[in-house]
């Protein structure tokens, strides 16, 4: 009797630990699922399926960037004076960007300006998160202009512009082909982070914060910031 008992209590434990060992399964599967990161889809926009969209021209906008931002600058005096009395401020780079090595163009921005410019680095580096491309930032090439570096600027760039809106401190420029990355990136990432700015802007245009241009030969998504309609 006393053997038949422990065998019974054997079999008993031995229920016990299977049905503890499956429940063990079962919590590791759903965790295991729970915290499954989702595919990356390299290829999710289409060639220029955004950046076409940004296609405002000098007219659209030339008039309002005048009134909206400060007085063209001479030369680099003129950007000193304006930073003084708090109508230009530095920038520097910040969450999802960064600046390029600037050679006709000065690191300054109107204040409000400056405030689009951090949003938009923010909205990049928030679309990226929980991606393989999430330590990827924008590459701004040029901001704020004065006449001397426009003079010098168009004996380089034939497309280059002297009554630019670039004069006026509320304008700047992400490169579309280069961003800075940890990583070597191929061109289907490249590909997929210009049409993640690109759609960005579109957002910003839709609420009349920017107009904004995909410029092909130069490479750049040209950005002029906007105040109201």
């Amino acid at each position: 009797m006393k053997l038949f008992s422990l065998s019974l209590l054997s079999i008993s434990f031995m229920l016990v630990g299977f049905s503890l060992l499956n429940l063990n399964e079962v919590k590791t599967q759903k965790i295991s699922e729970h915290h499954t990161k989702p595919v990356f889809e390299c290829g999710k926009f289409q060639t220029n399926e955004f950046s076409a969209q940004l296609n405002n021209r000098l007219s659209d906008y030339m008039d309002k960037s005048v009134l909206q931002g400060v007085k063209a600058s001479e030369d680099d005096r003129g950007i000193k004076y304006n930073l003084r009395i708090g109508k230009l401020v530095l920038v520097t780079s910040h969450t999802g960007f960064e600046l390029d090595a600037f050679h006709y163009s000065y690191p300054v921005l109107t204040p409000y300006a400056k405030k689009i410019l951090t949003e938009i680095g923010q909205a990049f580096h928030d679309s990226l998160q929980y991606t393989p491309l999430a330590d990827s930032k924008l590459l701004v090439t040029s901001m704020t202009r004065t006449h001397h570096s426009v003079s010098k600027l168009v004996r380089h760039n034939r497309t280059a512009v002297k009554k630019s809106p670039h004069l006026n401190g509320n304008t700047f420029d992400f490169s579309f082909s280069r961003f800075v990355s940890n990583e070597a990136l191929s061109a289907c990432e490249k590909q997929y982070l210009q049409e993640l700015s690109a759609s960005i802007l579109l957002k910003f245009r839709q609420e009349s914060k920017l107009w904004a241009t995909f410029e092909r030969h130069e490479e750049c998504l040209h950005v002029v910031t906007r105040m109201g309609k």
